[in-house]
């Protein structure tokens, strides 16, 4: 049996917990019966008490608390926990971020075995935007140039529970304290540089099983899991949307959609399932439709901006700053 997993450091103060509820119910939509563990730290699970906080429990089928030092970040203990969830998790399991809507079937194949993730970026790095950025950090840190010119998005990561791969998740915690010691506390340095030590053991799982939304356009159609990034999520400021916004802003990707969370009722049922209301349950069971509406009313390189980090920040900088600009984008959008 594969473990779907999900990693929760999370405050009342915060939305990390509502959206990995929203992950979960995701995968409950399509993947019915499907085993869902959460691993957590000491300080997040002395806030699942009450409301919706408190059903996050009842979502999962298995709930590990690992005590971490007081003094480390909310950051750092999320690192924490993903570097070491190999070791502290019994069985295969599938990791997915909680940054994510779940939208098909995610059956393992039988012939997987070991490690497997998607090319960041959906590219080599040798094509990569950030090809620069991420030679230098490896410089920096005194870790190999990546010689293999692959490096994997650690969003969505399958792992069978073997020895070797066990071993290699050690070997990724102890570059990621090490990267933490040099003031660089980000994951994907120490997991690449523990791809190259263990002779890149690391295999490349299809598109489809993380789609980064920028640059997955080949993928959505047939995707499995919408990988769309915290970064990309818009803050509204209380404005009202109208539904010719929906080209430009799903509502999966609004702030509201997870912060008004927090005061609604979640029903989990005796299966497991998750049920919110009417307006909630049809958007994250339609999750796929949204995206593809993009494509459908913006063409394929529209699309692809408007799903764009840039464009993203550009948006949430409007809504903040220039709400004149919205009637606009309102009218272009019914238009599209």
């Amino acid at each position: 049996m594969t473990k779907y997993l999900f990693v929760l450091t999370s405050s009342p103060k915060d939305f990390f917990c509502e959206q990995t509820l929203v992950a979960i119910a995701s995968l409950r939509v399509h993947n019915p019966g499907a085993f869902v563990t959460v691993l957590t730290d000491d300080r997040t699970a002395a806030t699942l008490i009450e409301g919706n906080r408190a059903a996050l429990k009842d979502a999962v089928d298995e709930l590990k608390v690992l005590e971490l030092d007081e003094k480390l970040s909310p950051m750092l203990r999320s690192r924490y926990l993903k570097t070491v969830m190999r070791n502290v998790i019994d069985g295969d399991f599938l990791y997915m971020d909680s940054d994510i809507a779940i939208v098909g079937d995610l059956s393992i194949p039988k012939e997987w075995n070991g490690i497997y993730a998607v090319l960041d970026f959906h590219t080599n790095l040798s094509k990569a935007i950030n090809r620069k950025k991420i030679l230098n950090n490896a410089k920096m840190l005194g870790f190999s140039p990546i010689l293999n010119d692959e490096i994997f998005n650690g969003g969505v990561m399958f792992a069978s529970d073997t020895p070797e791969v066990r071993a290699f998740f050690e070997k990724w915690h102890e570059l990621w304290l090490y990267c933490v010691s040099k003031n660089f506390p980000y994951d994907m340095a120490s997991l690449a540089e523990a791809n190259f030590k263990f002779n890149y053991i690391t295999q490349k799982m299809p598109g489809e099983w993380n789609c980064q939304m920028a640059y997955a356009r080949e993928f959505i159609p047939n995707g499995k899991v919408f990988h769309f990034f915290g970064s990309r999520i818009i803050n509204t400021c209380g404005r009202e949307v109208p539904e010719s916004m929906n080209v430009f802003l799903p509502k999966i990707l609004r702030k509201d959609f997870y912060t008004d969370l927090k005061n609604i009722p979640v029903k989990v049922n005796a299966d497991k399932s998750i049920t919110i209301n009417e307006y909630y349950d049809d958007v994250i069971a339609h999750a796929k439709e949204a995206f593809l509406y993009q494509t459908e009313h913006a063409g394929k390189f529209g699309a692809d901006i408007i799903r764009s980090y840039a464009f993203a920040k550009s948006l949430g900088f409007v809504y903040k700053k220039l709400p004149f600009v919205l009637p606009l984008l309102s009218l272009i959008g019914k238009i599209l």
